[in-house]
């Protein structure tokens, strides 16, 4: 890594670290290059990862590949389990590596809430055969509902790889 990146990265994380008495909200720099405007996040608990991440199917997977290792593509019958690291996860069975991504999103708490009969469901694929197969909800729309962990950035605020207003740091 280039040793003058390294200690502007150390010295904007200080600077926020100060101002705001807390460590900033780390991010992935990806991010900003996927979002105009604003982004959802929540912090990782994988393990001891300290950054936050964007509350999508594709961010997340992007996230466990780059850094935590996890190929999120292998569903093959031989691909071998992996348990979940995610702080008070209770799920003790394992499971193919490119499920992970959609487990993780029950962690973050979204639900896709059925706009017709407000039931709600822990993953976009349950509401659409939800959307299929209960009489009356054929038409019905999800209402995504967010974790209380969440929170939303404005991606436009973010100069230089950081936002003082909103204690944000990218890391490339």
């Amino acid at each position: 890594m280039n040793t003058d990146r390294s200690s502007e990265n150390f010295m904007v994380h200080d600077m926020l670290q100060e101002y705001h008495g807390v460590d900033p909200i780390l991010i992935d720099r990806d991010i900003l290059r996927d979002h105009d405007a604003e982004v959802r996040v929540h912090p990782c608990n994988w393990g001891d990862c300290t950054m936050h991440i964007a509350v999508e199917h594709r961010q997340i997977s992007r996230h466990l590949q780059q850094h935590h290792s996890i190929d999120t593509s292998a569903t093959s019958g031989d691909t071998q389990k992996i348990s979940c690291l995610w702080t008070g996860c209770l799920d003790t069975r394992g499971m193919k590596p490119g499920n992970l991504t959609r487990h993780i999103l029950s962690h973050l708490g979204v639900q896709w809430v059925c706009s017709t009969c407000r039931t709600p469901l822990s993953r976009e694929d349950a509401f659409r055969r939800h959307a299929l197969e209960k009489p009356g909800c054929q038409h019905a729309k999800p209402v995504i509902k967010y974790g209380d962990k969440s929170l939303v950035i404005d991606t436009v605020c973010i100069n230089g790889g950081w936002s003082a207003s909103q204690n944000v740091m990218c890391i490339p």
